[in-house]
């Protein structure tokens, strides 16, 4: 018993060492500093749409209400059953495209809207989000300023329950606390910025023989031909995604983003998501043995303290901290959660009427 405390204090040693980075990282990480644009630079934004009609007159008004207006947006539709283009025709403005996808996925949707896009910055984001009015110009100053090959907008949730926006600002404090200190592990495909040319140079690293992962494996080809990557935090930048419906979609959807890790092949995103995962277990085996053995409590209070100076942070920045008396309980039900997640991702997933 002895040996196994010892192999479980090593691991969480190990993993409260990488979190406490993250944290360090987040804190760093300043607010985008203002620089001058030219409107003479042209973005395309990019969406890829399957059956979004009920989000589309969201998406296309706030497009149409951005502060910086010269740039083009392409819908590239995905092979869509329901309303979409007929919403998409009520709305008259030259710079949005509707481009008829020729392949199917959304990976290859991007791909294709890559090749004519004529922007000199593309952006990718999603058709249910909400978008700032600043969020264009914002990313191009970013850009700008850091002048990365890959650019990770921030993204946030602003919906859901305590336990999903903890859960969702645990990825958010990992995202950019990760690449601020120069090991970028996670990203989101709903505030994405890089240049046609950096997109090709990635393409054959990018499965497309796997359904989903545009933004996951676009950041690990990106690491692995030694591109810089950039993550910055600004809240007239900052993307907001909505809770899921339902509890099944919420474990639905993680299932689906946890589904193309065995696909990963960079040994730093490796490492963070094996270790991540081992905690999860090591944690229950611990809440197991402290029946047993009261030392085995350690790697338990360990795990929710560490993880708290990250996630905390984070709340604080989005002004959210009393929504941090729930973070004990998910502590303590979170290594479930990832199980149950893990066991979810060996059965075949529907997503928007497609099995993944």
């Amino acid at each position: 018993m002895i040996s196994l405390y010892y192999i479980i204090a090593l691991i969480t040693c190990l993993y409260a060492c990488m979190i406490a980075v993250y944290a360090i990282g987040w804190r760093k990480q300043q607010l985008c500093t203002e620089v001058e644009v030219s409107d003479k630079n042209k973005v395309s934004v990019i969406v890829a749409i399957r059956n979004e009609a009920k989000h589309l007159p969201t998406l296309l008004t706030q497009l149409q209400q951005q502060t910086y207006t010269h740039f083009e947006a392409i819908l590239l539709n995905d092979h869509s059953t329901d309303e979409s283009k007929a919403v998409f025709d009520s709305f008259c403005d030259a710079r949005f495209l509707w481009v008829e996808a020729n392949d199917y996925g959304k990976k290859a949707a991007i791909r294709q809207a890559v090749t004519i896009a004529s922007g000199s910055l593309l952006l990718t984001t999603d058709a249910d989000v909400t978008l700032p009015p600043t969020w264009i110009e914002s990313m191009l100053k970013a850009f700008e300023q850091c002048r990365a090959d890959l650019l990770i907008g921030p993204v946030t949730i602003h919906s859901g329950t305590v336990f999903e926006k903890l859960d969702y600002w645990s990825l958010e404090g990992t995202t950019i606390g990760s690449a601020a200190v120069g090991w970028p592990v996670l990203c989101s495909g709903a505030n994405l910025a890089f240049t046609a040319q950096w997109y090709q140079k990635c393409v054959s690293y990018l499965h497309f023989d796997v359904p989903s992962g545009d933004d996951m494996f676009l950041l690990e080809a990106t690491r692995k031909l030694k591109g810089r990557v950039c993550a910055f935090k600004d809240k007239q930048a900052t993307v907001l995604i909505k809770g899921c419906s339902s509890l099944s979609s919420f474990f639905r959807q993680r299932a689906r983003w946890a589904g193309k890790a065995p696909h990963y092949t960079d040994t730093g995103i490796c490492f963070s998501a094996a270790l991540v995962a081992i905690m999860q277990i090591v944690s229950i085996v611990a809440m197991v043995m402290l029946w047993w053995q009261p030392y085995f409590l350690f790697p338990i209070v360990a795990k929710c303290l560490v993880d708290s100076l990250l996630v905390g942070q984070v709340a604080r920045y989005h002004h959210q901290m009393p929504l941090m008396w729930a973070f004990p309980l998910m502590s303590l039900l979170y290594p479930v959660y990832v199980l149950i997640v893990l066991v979810l991702t060996l059965f075949p997933i529907q997503w928007k009427e497609r099995t993944l």
